[in-house]
């Protein structure tokens, strides 16, 4: 079996997470790609306490549809319970994990000193009642013991925990999926996404963009928003947006246009948030508002 190649970029847990898991049995597909698939960086709400640009659905039904589509099957496992911790699914394979809560992962001294932020790693083996694994944050061979691990694992702060201890393992390939039948696979399921937002309703895509941008421009947005958007949200979003217009660009142009758009309108808020221009963030954000439903009904008409 080959060695799990390691990936980095802690914004990308999930899909570094999953792309080293398909590298274990020597498949090498791109993080970035596995990102695009899995759906979850397109749209945007602000209906919690957190703005966030993307998630229509959670990263671990993202992991499942991003194998789905590039023709993978995979012994997805979760338990009912918090009791007894299934560590007996971390031997002999390497095994993706999570959510996590990341306040647990010891190792990493800049992991979020409280708990509600979730994270994904791939678990290499265990020794001597410690878990060696690649960490998508930075970290290479980190190592964790049974207790940080089953408590980071049972992922009790995480909102969209279905369950707990879910985790991914023994990937196989069972279909060879052409690059034009992954393409229209992704853009059926990113359409029932923006279909199934709609049904839930919320702040949301525009209504959502809106939002955060009359925050800006009162200036109520409170530190703890501030910080998320500089440090967090709107660097991923940039990031996010050009990967998916990678996936678009030979087969809808257009779309792709749109999301190299988006890219450059999150850099730009994040350059005037970062400055303190308030009235600059304010009016960024506006554009993307304006952007927002002319990518989704592009999907939607693809």
């Amino acid at each position: 079996m080959p060695e799990p190649t390691f990936h980095d970029s802690a914004w990308y847990c999930y899909a570094n997470s999953t792309s080293m898991l398909l590298s274990s049995i020597g498949e090498a597909i791109s993080p970035r790609l596995i990102e695009a698939l899995t759906g979850v960086g397109l749209g945007a709400k602000f209906d919690g306490p957190l703005p966030f640009f993307g998630e229509l659905q959670p990263p671990d039904l993202g992991i499942t549809q991003a194998l789905e589509l590039l023709g993978f099957a995979v012994d997805e496992e979760v338990s009912d319970g918090p009791a007894p911790v299934p560590f007996e699914r971390l031997a002999g394979a390497p095994t993706v994990v999570g959510p996590l809560d990341m306040s647990h992962l010891v190792y990493n001294p800049m992991r979020p000193r409280g708990p509600g932020v979730d994270h994904y790693v791939l678990i290499l083996d265990e020794r001597d009642g410690r878990y060696r694994l690649h960490d998508p944050a930075g970290f290479a061979h980190a190592q964790l013991g049974a207790d940080e691990l089953a408590t980071a694992w049972r992922a009790d702060t995480i909102d969209y925990r279905r369950g707990h201890y879910r985790s991914w393992r023994h990937p196989r390939r069972i279909a060879s999926p052409s690059a034009e039948a992954i393409f229209d696979g992704a853009m059926d399921r990113f359409r029932t996404l923006y279909r199934a937002a709609e049904k839930r309703g919320g702040c949301i895509g525009r209504d959502a963009l809106q939002a955060l941008a009359k925050a800006a421009r009162d200036d109520t947005l409170d530190p703890g928003r501030r910080g998320h958007l500089l440090y967090f949200a709107l660097p991923l979003g940039a990031k996010r947006a050009l990967d998916y217009a990678a996936f678009f660009d030979k087969r809808a142009p257009k779309l792709a246009e749109m999301k190299r758009r988006q890219a450059e309108l999150f850099g730009a808020c994040h350059t005037a948030l970062g400055a303190g221009a308030m009235e600059k963030v304010a009016h960024q954000l506006d554009a993307l508002a304006g952007l927002e439903p002319e990518i989704k009904q592009a999907i939607l008409a693809a």
